[in-house]
C-alpha cells in the first residue's frame, strides 16, 4: 500500500522553522526598522540643514520650519520645510519654498531650542542664537541632530525617553 502524506516529524520541523522565522520577523519590526528609520531621518535632516546653510550663502535668508505650520510654531512634528525668508512680514508663501521633507512612518521630530519658531539662517549662513537639536524618534529609537550657535550641525546618539 502506497500511502502519501507528512509525517508527524515531518510536521513539527516544519513548524520549528516557522516559528523561528515569526520570531525573526518580530525582532525585525521592534528594533531593526524603527533604528534604520531614525537613522535615514536624521541624516535627512542633517542634509535639509547643510542646504539651508548654503542656500543662505547663495540666495539670502532661508528656514527650515516645521511643515504643517508653514514657520508660524515648531511642534513635534512629520514634515519639515525649507523656505526663502521673505522681508517683512515673515509669512511663507507657496513660492517661497525651496523643499519638503516629509519623515518616515511612525518617526516624529521635535525641535528643542533656545528661541524661535523656526531656524533661521541669515545672509551669510550664519543662526540668531537658535542653537539647540532636533530630537527624532521612532518606537524606542531616537538620534539627536545637534546645531551649535554657528550654524553646523551634527549627528549624536539619542535618549528615546524623551520623546512623544
Amino acid at each position: 500500500m502506497d500511502v502519501k502524506g507528512f509525517t508527524l516529524l515531518e510536521m513539527l520541523a516544519a513548524l520549528m522553522v516557522m516559528a523561528v522565522l515569526v520570531m525573526g520577523t518580530s525582532h525585525f519590526n521592534r528594533q531593526w526598522l524603527p533604528r534604520q528609520r531614525v537613522i535615514a531621518a536624521s541624516n535627512a535632516v542633517l542634509g535639509l540643514i547643510q542646504r539651508a546653510r548654503a542656500e543662505a550663502y547663495t540666495s539670502g535668508p532661508v528656514s527650515l520650519c516645521d511643515g504643517n505650520s508653514r514657520c508660524d510654531a515648531f511642534g513635534t512634528t512629520r514634515r519639515l520645510l525649507l523656505a526663502t525668508t521673505p522681508p517683512g512680514s515673515g509669512a511663507i508663501g507657496a513660492d517661497d519654498i525651496i523643499e519638503r521633507y516629509t519623515l518616515p512612518p511612525n518617526t516624529t521630530l521635535t525641535w528643542n531650542r533656545f528661541r524661535g519658531t523656526a531656524l533661521h539662517y541669515g545672509a551669510r549662513g550664519n543662526l540668531f542664537y537658535q542653537n539647540g537639536h532636533f530630537l527624532i524618534c521612532n518606537r524606542g529609537q531616537a538620534r539627536k541632530v545637534v546645531i551649535n550657535v554657528l550654524g553646523t550641525a551634527r549627528i549624536e546618539a539619542g535618549d528615546a525617553s524623551g520623546c512623544p
